[in-house]
């Protein structure tokens, strides 16, 4: 302590003074008298005593008059050197969800911000920035209290040497909390706090999907790494929105990926597919699961129109694709519900485009009747690399009559032609305006015409033209992000010796205030003393 006025001491001179006036008044006369008993007991009667000095009430009045004094003379508490205000550099990547021991190493960095923070002196302006995954700000209250840290993910999005490097100064002290995963080099500047171990993992890197939307077929891709000492089999395991697949296991070598394939048959009601690694030795559990969310399928109701001479290939088809994807075959009579219309020969009042349908050598209520038919067309061209025909073998197609006038303006896959005439469509795909998820497909045969059933490719074609009908309206959710490279490999995070915080300094502090409040409770004390 020192005091910024000296001089103003000069004041505690009036003590003696004070002494004086807090002598007990001097009688004038002093008479001897025989009744001085009968006087003692009037005064303890009474409740008096007799004239006389009293120390503590002086005592207390030269204390309140000392405590002004110096409050007079500006005393204060001079400064401690030191810096007065504190960055936090906290690491909140992804690896710190690795756990060692039972407990997550970003819990123990929390414990740990805590104990210290609460050490540090209020006096000190206190700033924490998270600088990985989200990036985050705290100052003050918020950042003492850890408000909202949130939890570990993304990777490291600041240089921390270079950060803490250009923050330090005599002023402001750096204090860096990381588990050194993801960084060459270690801050070199301020303090360090170092969380979690070396360790080993396994995780998923990468999903990759073949979707056959709506049909239930799909095929998963999956990319999987392990990092540890040795090399050891993983088991991936699917689960979720699919039929029961069995898990597969996998020898991985040490940080050498690995794809790993997946034949799947998906449930009619879709829902959430978990792809998970499993492995026994895994030290980061958040990078093992990859999610995805499957659409429901369409499971149409599948109506057959057949114009009665057209044979069993329109309802045997009809028939084999519902059991195909999961749907049924209802009857094609007004008033029927159904989601997918197969139509064969005859005549029917359908807007193409408007409706999912399948129709071969139908006559649509829009379009003008054919004058003649076709006898014997040639398949003359057909568009091989449409993915409705592409890898297909037409070449054996028989066509015994077609009507080329019933189709609609489309996109044409298949032409054909007769001797003397050009060459018209043969089939043809009207998508709906403004939408993927519908269209509708028109052939200009019957299936009774032609051997297209009896081919082995027409399986096949049935099933992409169904796909084409219901388009791509329904798309497979990622709900997961790839692992950041830097955070997957644990076993040699940079490690260096971790340093304290420094000796915070701390501001003078004027005393005059508190010792005017000692003053006047000594003041006040003295006033109540009788």
């Amino acid at each position: 302590m020192e005091l910024l006025h000296p001089e103003r001491l000069v004041w505690l001179l009036l003590l003696p003074v004070l002494w004086w006036l807090a002598r007990p008044p001097v009688p004038r006369a002093v008479c001897w008298t025989p009744h001085s008993a009968q006087w003692q007991q009037a005064l303890a009667r009474m409740g008096r005593r007799a004239p006389r000095r009293r120390g503590l009430p002086f005592l207390l009045l030269a204390l309140a008059a000392i405590a002004a004094g110096l409050a007079w003379a500006g005393p204060v508490v001079v400064a401690r050197p030191g810096p007065t205000r504190l960055v936090v550099l906290c690491d909140g990547s992804a690896s710190l969800a690795q756990v060692h021991a039972g407990q997550q190493a970003w819990t123990v960095a929390a414990q740990r911000l805590r104990e210290r923070l609460a050490r540090v002196p209020s006096s000190v302006d206190v700033t924490l920035l998270r600088c990985g995954g989200p990036l985050l700000r705290r100052h003050g209250p918020s950042a003492r209290a850890l408000q909202d840290l949130g939890t570990p993910a993304g990777t490291v999005v600041a240089d921390l040497p270079a950060l803490a490097a250009s923050l330090a100064n005599p002023d402001t002290a750096v204090w860096t909390v990381t588990d050194g995963q993801g960084q060459s080099a270690l801050p070199a500047v301020g303090s360090l706090s170092l969380v979690g171990a070396p360790a080993d993992n396994a995780a998923v890197l990468a999903v990759r999907t073949t979707d056959h939307w709506p049909l239930p077929e799909m095929e998963l891709e999956v990319d999987v790494v392990l990092f540890a000492a040795r090399a050891g089999p993983v088991q991936l395991v699917v689960t979720g929105g699919v039929a029961t697949a069995a898990p597969q296991t996998v020898a991985l070598e040490p940080g050498v990926p690995a794809t790993v394939r997946f034949a799947l048959r998906r449930l009619p009601a879709g829902g959430r597919c978990v792809v998970q690694v499993v492995w026994p030795g895994d030290a980061l559990p958040t990078d093992d699961r990859w999610e995805l969310e499957l659409p429901p399928l369409p499971a149409p109701r599948l109506a057959v129109l057949d114009a009665g001479d057209g044979g069993p290939f329109a309802m045997a088809a009809a028939r084999a694709l519902a059991q195909e994807v999961g749907g049924e075959v209802v009857s094609g009579t007004a008033g029927t519900a159904a989601g997918l219309l197969l139509v064969d020969g005859g005549s029917t009042p359908l807007v193409p485009g408007q409706v999912r349908a399948l129709t071969f050598g139908c006559q649509l209520t829009a379009t003008a009747p054919a004058a003649e038919p076709w006898y014997g067309p040639v398949l003359t061209e057909w568009d091989r690399a449409a993915p409705l025909l592409a890898g297909l073998e037409l070449g054996e197609l028989r066509i015994a009559a077609a009507v080329p006038d019933l189709l609609p303006p489309g996109e044409v896959l298949w032409w054909g032609a007769v001797p003397g005439l050009p060459a018209a469509p043969l089939l043809v795909v009207v998508p709906a305006a403004g939408r993927t998820d519908l269209a509708s497909v028109h052939c200009a045969f019957r299936l009774v015409d032609s051997n297209l059933p009896l081919l082995a490719a027409f399986p096949q074609l049935l099933r992409r033209l169904f796909v084409r009908c219901y388009g791509s309206g329904a798309q497979i959710t990622v709900h997961s992000e790839p692992p950041p490279l830097g955070e997957v490999d644990l076993r040699a995070p940079a490690r260096g010796p971790e340093r304290p915080l420094p000796e915070f300094g701390a501001p003078a502090q004027d005393l005059r205030a508190v010792l005017l409040a000692v003053a006047a409770l000594l003041l006040g004390l003295r006033a109540w003393w009788r």
